[in-house]
């Protein structure tokens, strides 16, 4: 691999300083800065100046082909980071720098489209919103006869067919909304990635994108996170009622456990992102989902009769930690207006203002989206979750959509729909496949054909 030092030349400017010494770290203070929770490790930095680092300074890693033929688009360079503790790491700056990763350009160096970006921004602000507004005819009124109030005529009176009309008071409404109305859209696919192009392209850019290796925090808090997991799993599987009641002994123990190990967690992630100025909210990206993590199986399931060693040894026990330091300002909110509060009395760490949990967000990499890369100031991707990213973001450039809309659906139907009840091969003598895979090289199995999109 090619060492590029202009590429670099401004980072290096930036953190040179940080890279190049040897000294003690020094750490920010900020009024949003929280105690870590001991981790009863000594800080020996003439020992880690010895040990030779476990990685590379620089890596270097297989990119995937590139999307268009332009040969002046280069690998981005970016800096490998770490969330465990300055004693654990084989980093000698405050940052947890480790090492470099290579970047590819067509994702992380493309031109950024504000105005796709506002498209996405509007879409998914809107997508989801119902008008619920319905205005009441004279036909749905629950009242009021439908005779005519008086004779049409001798009256000298104004004629009228009857009181229900919107003329009169407490009549029916004849202009107006007639909901519920659905704002529900679908953007379309080349908006939807080059959305997420321009975001990633951006955050790189403003020095507000950050590569880690995983996130994995202190050996600590992985360690109680993975306890209370297999209590709780053991809980459900012996005594499945006790979970049924918020107020027995056994829940308000295992409340408070879980309560001390969010806060602890999310005061560890607080520091350390008050110690590197990523912002007040940050976005972490990992390679799935935290639901099968953190999942407790249900009476009755057929999970239950395995045994709770298997479901220990199944289940990925790896970034507990963060999961519920992201978890606990959500935790700390429902904690507050539950009506079980009075009785589980928590010690309330912060106020929801200053709360260390709030504005932490963990993610997968299928929920990544432009409302949340915008609305965080700071997003935080692992090397696994990079490496599934750029496969997918790829893969979407490359791929080839065909637009249903377009094409008739009595044009070239295929044997399916030819034949609903045929027996099997009865038909395959008397069709005649050959316009079928004129401009696609896989089979296609139905007239409703689409690729699977990221």
């Amino acid at each position: 691999m090619i060492f590029h030092i202009r590429g670099i030349s401004g980072v290096l400017a930036k953190f040179g300083s940080d890279c190049l010494s040897v000294n003690p770290i020094t750490r920010y203070t900020s009024s949003r800065s929280f105690e870590v929770p001991d981790t009863n490790i000594k800080h020996d930095y003439t020992q880690q100046q010895q040990q030779p680092p476990n990685e590379p300074i620089i890596t270097s890693r297989k990119l995937q082909p590139p999307v268009f033929c332009s040969v002046g688009n280069s690998p981005r360079l970016t800096w490998v980071e770490t969330l465990k503790p300055f004693s654990l790491s084989t980093s000698l700056t405050s940052n947890g720098l480790i090492g470099m990763v290579d970047l590819h350009p067509d994702i992380f160096a493309v031109f950024p489209r504000i105005d796709v970006v506002h498209k996405n921004l509007y879409w998914q602000a809107h997508y989801r919103l119902v008008d619920w507004r319905c205005i009441t005819t004279r036909a749905e009124l629950p009242y009021r006869s439908r005779k005519k109030p008086w004779p049409q005529k001798k009256t000298g009176k104004a004629r009228h067919g009857n009181r229900r009309t919107h003329i009169w008071i407490n009549g029916g409404q004849c202009k107006g909304p007639r909901g519920p109305e659905s704002f529900f859209s679908v953007l379309p696919y080349a908006d939807r990635i080059t959305g997420l192009l321009s975001m990633l392209s951006i955050k790189h850019a403003q020095n507000d994108l950050h590569i880690v290796d995983d996130f994995t925090l202190s050996e600590k808090l992985e360690e109680e996170a993975k306890n209370i997991l297999t209590e709780a799993q053991a809980a459900a599987m012996h005594d499945p009622d006790a979970l049924e009641d918020p107020l027995s002994p056994l829940n308000k123990t295992r409340h408070y456990r879980l309560t001390k190990t969010m806060n602890e967690a999310a005061i560890y992630v607080r520091q350390l992102v008050d110690t590197r100025r990523w912002g007040p909210s940050v976005l972490f990206v990992d390679e799935h989902s935290p639901a099968c993590q953190l999942s407790i199986p249900q009476p009755g399931s057929d999970v239950i009769s395995n045994g709770v060693n298997e479901i220990t040894n199944n289940t990925s026990t790896n970034n507990l930690a963060i999961c519920l330091a992201c978890s606990s300002y959500e935790n700390h909110v429902k904690t507050e207006i539950s009506p079980e509060s009075s009785a589980f009395k928590p010690d309330a760490i912060a106020p929801r203002a200053t709360h260390p949990g709030r504005g932490l967000t963990f993610m997968p990499v299928h929920s990544l989206n432009v409302w949340s890369m915008v609305h965080h100031d700071t997003l935080v991707i692992t090397l696994k979750a990079l490496e599934l990213l750029e496969q997918r973001l790829i893969a979407a450039q490359t791929i080839v959509v065909r637009n249903e809309t377009k094409i008739s659906q009595n044009l070239h139907p295929l044997p399916p729909d030819w034949f609903s009840a045929a027996v099997e091969g009865e038909a395959e003598d008397h069709i005649e496949t050959s316009f079928e895979n004129r401009h696609f090289t896989d089979p296609i199995d139905s007239s409703k054909w689409r690729k699977l999109t990221l």
